[in-house]
C-alpha cells in the first residue's frame, strides 16, 4: 500500500513542487531562452502526471465521455515535455540561431507524434474504461500496440538526445557542481527511462503476439521505472538552481577533495617510505587513510608539497636512459599529450624510488627533466592525479621498473 501511494503520489508531487519553485522564471530576465523551456517542461510533466493519477484520470473522462481520454491527454503531455527539455538543452550548448532551427525541427516531429498518438487512439477506439492496467488489460485491440509505439519511439528519441547532451555539456561546467551533477542525474533519468522504453515496449509486443512476458508483474516494473526516472529527472533539473543553498558545491569539493587523496595515496606513500623525514604525518595503512576523513583540504596540500619534495630528493637516482625509453613508449602507445607527460613522470619516479630503495646510485644518469604541473593547486592536484595513475598501473611504469633492477643486476654480476 506504501509503495503504490509513493510510485503514484511521489513523483506527482515532485513535479509540481518543480513548477512552483521554478515559476519565478517567467518574470526574470534570462540569459537563454532554453530556461523557460526548461519551466514548461516541468509544467507539461506535471499536467501528464495529473491527468494520468487515478481520481483525476475518472474524472476527466467522465467529464468528457470519452474513456480514456486522460490517457491520451497524459501521454501527449510527456511528449510537450519531451519537446522542451531538447529546447532547453539546445538552446545551452549550441548558438542561438542553430538552437532554434533545431528546436523547431524537434516541434514539427512533436506535431507529427501528437497525430500519430490521437489517430491511433481514435481507432482503437475502445469505449472501457482503465485508470490502471491499460497496457495489460488492452493489449489485444487494435491499434493499442501501435498507440504505445508511436509514444515510446518519441520518448526513447528524445531521451537519447538528453543523454548525448548531457555528457556533452557536463565536461564544460565541471566547475559549477550543483549544475555538473544535476546533468548527470538527468543523463542517468534517461537511462532509466530508455529501460522503462524497452520494458513496456516489449511487454506490449509479447501481449499482442500471445507470448509470454518473463518480468513478473509488468505493471509494477513500468511503475517503478517511471518513478525513478521521473524523481532523478526532476532532481537533476531542479539541482542547479537550489543546489548552491543547501552546500551541495562545498560538498563536491569535499568529494573531489577526498578522491584526490585517495588516488595520490600509492605514490605518496612509497615517496615517504623513501623519505620519511619529508612526512609531516607518516602514512598509515590503506584502510587507515581510506577512514581518515577529516581536514581533507590540508592533507592533500601536504600530499603534493610531500610528492614534490620527494621528486627533488631522487634527482641522482634516475638511471641514463629512462626518459627516452619511455616517451618513446609512450609514442608507440599514442597516448595524448597530457597522458604522456603523466606517464614518462610516473615511469622517472618510478624507477628513481627503486633505484634509491635498493641503495644503488647509478653512474649513468638522467638530468631531472622539468616537473609537469600547473599554475594553481587545482591544476597541480589534477597532474599529479594523472602521475599516481600512470604510476599505478601503466605497463610504461613497470617497464621502466623491470629495466632499472636490469640494468642494475647487470652492473652487479659485471663486478662479480
Amino acid at each position: 500500500m506504501i509503495l503504490t501511494l509513493a510510485l503514484s503520489f511521489g513523483p506527482f508531487l515532485l513535479a509540481w513542487l518543480a513548477v512552483a519553485y521554478r515559476l519565478p522564471v517567467l518574470w526574470r530576465p534570462v540569459e537563454r531562452y532554453g530556461l523557460r523551456a526548461h519551466w514548461f517542461a516541468h509544467l507539461a510533466l506535471a499536467l501528464a502526471l495529473t491527468f494520468l493519477l487515478g481520481p483525476v484520470y475518472l474524472v476527466v473522462d467522465a467529464a468528457t465521455g470519452v474513456p480514456n481520454l486522460a490517457r491520451l491527454l497524459g501521454h501527449g503531455a510527456v511528449l510537450v515535455a519531451c519537446w522542451c527539455v531538447q529546447v532547453y538543452f539546445v538552446h545551452l550548448a549550441w548558438p542561438a540561431d542553430s538552437a532554434r532551427a533545431v528546436s523547431a525541427r524537434g516541434g514539427v516531429a512533436l506535431v507529427v507524434a501528437l497525430a500519430l498518438l490521437a489517430l491511433t487512439f481514435r481507432l482503437a477506439g475502445i469505449q472501457e474504461e482503465d485508470a490502471t492496467d491499460f497496457t495489460g488489460h488492452f493489449s489485444a485491440r487494435p491499434f493499442v500496440l501501435e498507440y504505445r509505439l508511436v509514444f515510446l519511439l518519441y520518448l526513447a528519441g528524445s531521451m537519447l538526445v538528453l543523454i548525448r547532451l548531457s555528457r556533452q555539456y557536463a565536461p564544460i561546467v565541471r566547475d559549477r557542481a550543483s549544475l555538473f551533477l544535476g546533468l548527470h542525474l538527468l543523463g542517468f533519468a534517461g537511462w532509466v527511462a530508455l529501460a522503462y522504453v524497452v520494458h513496456e515496449g516489449a511487454w506490449a509486443t509479447s501481449e499482442r503476439l500471445g507470448l509470454s512476458y518473463p518480468v513478473p508483474q509488468p505493471e509494477l516494473t513500468k511503475e517503478v521505472l517511471m518513478a525513478i526516472s521521473l524523481s532523478f529527472l526532476l532532481v537533476g533539473a531542479t539541482l542547479p538552481a537550489w543546489g548552491p543553498r543547501v552546500g551541495i558545491p562545498a560538498a563536491w569539493q569535499w568529494v573531489q577533495q577526498y578522491r584526490a587523496c585517495r588516488r595520490l595515496y600509492p605514490l605518496w606513500r612509497d615517496v615517504c617510505d623513501a623519505f620519511p623525514d619529508l612526512a609531516f604525518v607518516a602514512p598509515r595503512s590503506t584502510i587507515a587513510d581510506a577512514l581518515a576523513v577529516r581536514d581533507i583540504a590540508l592533507r592533500l596540500v601536504r600530499r603534493v608539497v610531500e610528492i614534490r619534495d620527494g621528486r627533488l630528493a631522487l634527482r641522482d637516482y634516475l638511471p641514463a636512459g629512462t626518459i627516452a625509453t619511455a616517451h618513446s613508449a609512450c609514442e608507440q602507445a599514442e597516448l595524448t599529450s597530457l597522458d604522456a607527460d603523466a606517464t614518462v613522470e610516473a615511469a622517472c619516479l618510478a624507477a628513481a624510488l627503486d633505484q634509491h630503495r635498493r641503495g644503488d646510485v647509478p653512474s649513468a644518469r638522467d638530468p631531472l627533466p622539468a616537473a609537469p604541473g600547473g599554475t594553481d593547486l587545482d591544476e597541480e592536484v589534477a597532474c599529479l592525479m594523472r602521475v599516481a595513475r600512470a604510476y599505478a598501473s601503466s605497463p610504461i611504469v613497470r617497464a621502466a621498473r623491470n629495466r632499472g633492477r636490469t640494468a642494475s643486476g647487470s652492473v652487479e654480476r659485471a663486478i662479480a
